[in-house]
């Protein structure tokens, strides 16, 4: 990968996530005291708050140590610092890219820099992604069930948004089970795909013959990833526990954020189930970090909780926490760690 092509890409990225970020503030504040909003948020409770980054913070920690976990098991000594370098360069470079596209490439060329072979490395992303979209599926069948006993009533967009979303994840996760787990079943279901893609039009040959190729690797990666459950099924029992508390902690971040602004009544329950459905109707859309869709379903959802100004100082603090921090935190950290890694090199070379 060439460093300043990677550069000038990353550039273009982060412009059009600053553009898309610049549209939200222009809604969120259309028509509303500015002054009036930034002073609630400003007066949140401290504690709670600081509560609330410390669980989002736990999402990259959790991502790294299954990471860690995973390239152990197949051999590499990765120490925790590396787990949490992939971790912080998958969300960063997923965030600013659509359909978050950009992360894995960019953790794969991270752990071939260190020394990974890039088939265990992919291995281990994809093994990463199953753990925690199967767990999150869990907890969508479950918000889904919560709905009626809790008497959330969802807006008739939401609730297009909410039903897409969870056939894409149903669909999503289905896929990965039979492939991983029916090597005969994959074979069919790239077969047809193979007889599909030829009949595409508008579609360049070389890039259906890519597409090909791409496919046949992957189906070798999704085999290769049962053959490693099978032999270490409790390092991937320890990463599903993992995986399920990263995303209790990630989705709890708005009842902090609903105790930090003084409010009672919702339980941590009701304010989860809601946060879960945010993220399932932010799924269909490829837009990067689920941006501007994420914001507005808040604001359909959290509509019988928050009232005014509170409402968006609550979007600010909600997002600004399991989102943007993240993202900041993510971007600072990979800042400092490749600083520190180009300063030890040109330690060496003079010394």
């Amino acid at each position: 990968m060439n460093d300043t092509i990677s550069i000038k890409k990353t550039g273009k990225q982060i412009l059009v996530f600053l553009f898309f970020l610049f549209l939200i503030f222009f809604f969120l504040f259309k028509g509303k005291d500015v002054s009036q909003i930034l002073k609630i948020a400003a007066s949140a409770s401290f504690p709670a708050i600081v509560a609330g980054i410390a669980m989002a913070g736990a999402f990259n920690l959790s991502e790294g140590l299954n990471l860690g976990i995973l390239l152990k098991a197949m051999g590499h000594k990765v120490s925790f610092a590396q787990g949490m370098k992939y971790a912080y360069m998958g969300f960063f470079f997923s965030s600013i890219t659509p359909s978050s596209t950009g992360g894995q490439p960019m953790q794969l060329y991270a752990m071939k820099k260190d020394g990974i072979d890039l088939s265990h490395g992919s291995l281990a992303l994809l093994m990463e992604l199953a753990s925690f979209q199967a767990m999150a599926f869990l907890f969508e069948l479950f918000a889904v069930a919560m709905i009626p006993v809790l008497g959330i009533s969802l807006p008739a967009t939401i609730k297009i948004l909410v039903v897409a979303g969870f056939i894409m994840n149903a669909a999503f996760v289905a896929f990965l089970l039979v492939v991983i787990f029916s090597e005969r079943m994959g074979q069919r279901i790239f077969g047809l795909v193979k007889k599909i893609l030829p009949r595409l039009p508008f579609v360049k040959e070389e890039t259906k013959s890519q597409w090909i190729r791409k496919m046949e690797e992957g189906l070798l990666e999704f085999h290769a990833c049962a053959l490693l459950m099978k032999e270490h099924k409790k390092a991937i029992a320890k990463m599903c526990i993992i995986s399920a508390g990263q995303i209790i902690c990630w989705f709890g971040v708005p009842y902090m954020v609903y105790l930090a602004l003084g409010y009672q009544g919702s339980s941590f329950l009701h304010i989860f189930v809601l946060q879960i459905l945010i993220y399932m109707s932010s799924s269909l859309l490829p837009l990067p970090g689920a941006m501007g869709i994420s914001e507005y379903a808040f604001l359909q959802l959290f509509g019988s909780i928050y009232s005014g100004s509170s409402m968006t100082a609550a979007v600010l603090l909600s997002r600004g926490i399991s989102f943007y921090f993240l993202l900041a935190l993510s971007g600072i950290m990979l800042l400092l760690i490749y600083g520190a890694a180009r300063q030890r090199k040109c330690n060496t070379i003079f010394s």
